[in-house]
């Protein structure tokens, strides 16, 4: 299929999957170089919150989740209502590493920045590996192609060259 909304979230789950080294890579900075590891850790969150939450859990909340959950084949409404529960959680993870950083408390922040990795990508794998089929078996090729133009309107809507931009930032940590 040329217009697969599937292929586009493994594509942003690739971007965000990256980050996993880029967070390993600034461990124990803060201890050369306090101002670049909050600086490092700074475009991490950035990214975070826009790329992931803005751009990628926003197709899935909005527009996945729910085509999933009202298909009338679709039996699994755990297993959804368990990643929606995940974005809520990454979302409260940000925050802490937010409040983490402000107060200069560095081991805590990488020790958050590390475990949420570590069940951002369990969370992909589980989309990955099933959802994602899921929905690929469920949707008729009309109708993933709907999904596909809505998620493009997402895009659209918060702006292709920001996303590109935020998907090479992480590219750039640490320079």
């Amino acid at each position: 299929m040329r217009n697969s909304p599937i292929q586009l979230l493994l594509d942003e789950h690739t971007i965000i999957s990256s980050l996993e080294d880029v967070i390993k890579s600034i461990k124990n900075n803060w201890k050369n170089d306090t101002d670049k590891y909050k600086k490092d850790v700074s475009n991490i969150l950035i990214f975070l919150r826009e790329y992931s939450d803005h751009f990628h859990h926003f197709k899935e909340d909005k527009v996945l989740f729910p085509e999933i959950k009202n298909h009338p084949d679709f039996i699994y409404q755990e297993i959804v209502e368990g990643l929606e529960q995940h974005h809520e959680l990454f979302r409260e993870n940000h925050a802490k590493t937010t409040k983490a950083l402000a107060e200069n408390k560095y081991e805590e922040v990488q020790k958050i920045l590390e475990s949420n990795m570590n069940d951002l990508l369990d969370h992909i794998a589980v989309e990955n590996d099933e959802l994602f089929m899921m929905a690929e078996t469920l949707f008729k090729e009309n109708e993933l192609e709907r999904i596909y133009f809505k998620f493009k309107d997402i895009d659209m809507e918060l702006g292709i060259d920001n996303k590109n931009n935020l998907a090479n930032s992480i590219k750039k940590i640490p320079d």
